[in-house]
């Protein structure tokens, strides 16, 4: 997973998307080895639903999303991926925020305030950029 900025497309789309799935793939190592720490604190207004078992089915999600991105990062020009990528963030993005606004398990702001920032930046970065990348 560590291509490094080598043979990454022009533009700063790509190098935001790198990152992303740096920290996703952090995000899913800090689910796994601590699984009730970060997750605890995210979801802070129901911390007792949080156990082992959901961070680890969280992990598993966020490892997904951080191979897209990865591959994303490195093949913007290819559609299928692009969009798929796009979507993983529209998703995480949707997830958080109905834990916010329906489930009421997440402080707002709060550690999630992050999550919002980049899936927010991707999706409208994404959007504006898709012509770019996708010809």
């Amino acid at each position: 997973m560590l291509g490094g900025l080598v043979g990454l497309p022009a533009g700063g789309l790509a190098k935001f998307v790198l990152l992303s799935a740096a920290f996703s793939a952090f995000n899913t190592a800090q689910c796994i080895v601590a699984p009730l720490g970060m997750t605890r604190r995210i979801y802070s207004r129901q911390p007792q639903q949080v156990t082992s078992l959901t961070s680890h089915v969280f992990a598993a999600w966020t490892a997904l999303s951080a191979v897209l991105r990865y591959q994303c990062a490195y093949n913007m020009d290819n559609a299928a991926l692009y969009d798929l990528t796009f979507w993983s963030y529209v998703i995480a993005g949707a997830h958080f925020l109905s834990e916010i606004l329906v489930f009421r398990s997440i402080r707002f702001p709060g550690p999630v305030i992050s999550t919002f920032c980049v899936a927010a930046t991707a999706i409208l970065w994404m959007i504006k950029d898709r012509d770019v990348y996708i010809r």
